[in-house]
């Protein structure tokens, strides 16, 4: 009997930590839906971009992040809504 108790504790401890887990990776997942409805972070878009870029030196990488913050490459805000597949309704 003794044993049976122990093991039911165990599945139940078990279930409910279970449930408590999946049930906060949906809330992320919701939390992250609804942040994407709003608009773009030109900083961290321009920024992102340096990953996938190379540069002579910082100086040009510098430079590349400024002329993006202005506007002159719109072509990393295009890709950058493609990856994250946020189409054309996506604003800065």
């Amino acid at each position: 009997m003794k044993t049976f108790l122990i093991a039911l504790v165990a599945l139940v401890v078990i279930g409910g930590g279970y449930y408590w887990y999946t049930g906060m990776g949906i809330v992320e997942m919701e939390e992250t839906n609804t942040a994407s409805a709003g608009k773009l972070d030109i900083n961290a878009v321009c920024e992102g971009a340096l990953a996938y870029m190379t540069f002579e030196n910082g100086d040009a990488a510098a430079t590349f992040v400024a002329d993006c913050k202005e506007g002159k490459h719109p072509e990393v805000i295009e890709r950058y809504k493609a990856e994250m597949n946020l189409g054309d309704g996506a604003a800065i």
